[in-house]
């Protein structure tokens, strides 16, 4: 950016008024700051003026405004601000001399010009500098050139040390709005598949993160695995473990119960190059935050590579630091819930593969039954919750037929009137015998309706319609379709297209239509690739 001839003025006021109403937005800030600029060089034909403000850190100087032939080699620009500063407490110093060992930029040193510091001090406080170099004729800045420098200085560094605090102040209160927001989302479930994406969701606002990991302890195995992962090496690194003993960030950052915050990831020896070898990504920084519960490390949060080529600051992980606290008890109850559902669901599995044992006749039948009805449930759009209940309730449909004699149950020939009329029963016992289970009130709905038929002809109630449960009418095709395809000692199974027939011919009577669509455009080969799954299951 040139500016050649310029006329002589003063900056003006209306500009200064701007300037000591714009602290609402760095943006709106930087609009008023380039117009200052241009009327201070404008003023005292300096060759270029620029602004220089520390990090939050205090350890860098990024020039962040430039106007003048070299603006575009300046702006964004970054050097070390410990001399720096360390000069400006200096009162020896004079800051309109040429620049030596004791105040330096590489820029202006290498370009030997005469240059002009003002100090942008406010409230005691450093926040940056601005610099003047000497005048378009080569001639040094004068006397009166350096105090307008440090007029305007003084008026910039409060308005930019206001703006700063606006907006520390609107980012604790987005960091509070967020926590919030994520204690809400704790509370809102304890399914631990749908609590770690929702925390992350909000987290990710913040903090601004390339990717983001969970990692779970398994003492069992001794290791620490990824549970959840975004970014663009997700599936990659998703099921990911790392050994507890072996050295790693999140290992040391678990056994140490301590947050780690690492610059250059990539040349620490405690990254587990592992990772970045088996997924291809490349980590520069991260930030490892410890889950601890009652003083053990149960995981570990962690964020790699901000946006933008930024490195993680503190107050990045502060925030952090504050999610995994919140989230720690979070994900421990949730982890708890899936032990807990998961020996539920052990305990049912056992107890169907005992009722398939005593009826070698429907060997794998229930097994085969769970994932057709499972099938259907996709099918037709049920939610994840929905599915799991559907697929235990199919699981456990025939458990009320542990209460018919095995006389009955295993008899060879027909059945009279009266043994009909026990086994008619197996359903009301199979819902007398898990009804105080409260884990199970969705799923006895199909233990006690999986007789029931779409016209009202089936028992024990002769419901009608969508009186009866939809896990149940799903059902009644899949164990229907089972039935049909399977071998008897008495018949041969049937193939799929007769099946299809007899199927979709008891639409809306024995079955419901919706239902039967859901079933029809499923592909014949998907029936024929579950089927032969379970069995080889079974098989092993």
């Amino acid at each position: 950016m040139t500016m050649d001839n310029f006329p002589v003025t003063p900056i003006s006021t209306s500009l200064l008024l701007k300037l000591g109403q714009a602290y609402r937005s760095m943006l709106e800030l930087d609009l008023v700051l380039f117009s200052i600029l241009k009327e201070l060089r404008n003023s005292i034909q300096s060759s270029g003026v620029s602004i220089w403000l520390l990090n939050e850190e205090k350890t860098e100087l990024e020039c962040t405004h430039a106007v003048g032939a070299d603006a575009a080699k300046m702006l964004g620009r970054t050097t070390r601000a410990k001399k720096f500063t360390a000069s400006l407490k200096d009162p020896t110093v004079p800051h309109y001399q040429w620049m030596d060992t004791k105040i330096y930029f590489d820029f202006f040193k290498q370009e030997a010009q005469h240059v002009h510091i003002g100090p942008l001090l406010a409230r005691d406080e450093l926040v940056g500098t601005m610099i003047a170099t000497s005048k378009m004729d080569g001639t040094p800045l004068t006397e009166n050139d350096c105090s307008l420098i440090n007029q305007i200085s003084a008026d910039i560094a409060i308005t930019i040390q206001n703006t700063q605090l606006y907006e520390r102040r609107n980012k604790v209160y987005d960091r509070q709005r967020m926590l919030s927001q994520v204690t809400r989302h704790l509370h809102q479930t304890l399914d631990i598949d749908e609590l770690i994406p929702r925390i992350f969701a909000e987290v990710n606002k913040a903090i601004n993160a390339e990717g983001q990991s969970i990692w779970l302890v398994d003492k069992v195995e001794g290791v620490i695995k990824c549970r959840f992962a975004t970014g663009s090496e997700t599936e990659t690194l998703k099921g990911f473990s790392v050994s507890l003993t072996e050295p790693s960030i999140v290992g040391s950052s678990v056994s140490r119960k301590k947050p780690i915050m690492i610059k250059d990831a990539h040349n620490d020896p405690r990254r587990a190059r592992s990772a970045d070898e088996k997924t291809g990504y490349i980590t520069r920084s991260l930030m490892t935050v410890p889950l601890v519960l009652e003083d053990e490390a149960i995981g570990a949060i962690q964020a790699v590579n901000k946006r933008g080529g930024r490195l993680f600051n503190q107050e990045d992980l502060d925030l952090f630091e504050a999610i995994a606290n919140t989230a720690a008890l979070a994900v421990n109850n949730a982890q708890l819930v899936f032990e807990l559902q998961h020996s539920y669901d052990l305990t049912l599995d056992a107890l169907s593969a005992a009722l398939d044992l005593r009826d070698r006749e429907t060997e794998g039948h229930s097994r085969r039954v769970v994932e057709y009805t499972t099938r259907l449930a996709e099918q037709i759009g049920l939610d994840k919750a929905a599915i799991k209940n559907i697929r235990r309730g199919a699981l456990i449909h025939d458990i009320g037929k542990i209460g018919v004699p095995d006389a009955i149950l295993l008899k060879p020939g027909s059945l009279d009137e009266e043994e009909i009329k026990v086994i008619k029963r197996h359903p009301q016992l199979g819902y007398n015998m898990l009804v105080g289970i409260p884990y199970l009130r969705e799923e006895i709905q199909i233990v006690i309706c999986h007789q029931e038929k779409w016209d009202g002809t089936g028992y024990p109630f002769g419901l009608r319609g969508e009186e009866i449960a939809i896990g149940a009418r799903l059902f009644a095709i899949a164990d229907t379709f089972d039935a049909l395809t399977s071998d008897r000692p008495y018949r041969k199974g049937q193939s799929y297209e007769a099946s299809r027939k007899l199927i979709e011919a008891e639409s809306g009577r024995q079955f419901d239509p919706q239902a039967v669509a859901a079933f029809l455009a499923i592909p014949p080969e998907e029936w024929l690739q579950i089927r032969a799954r379970v069995m080889e299951e079974i098989d092993h």
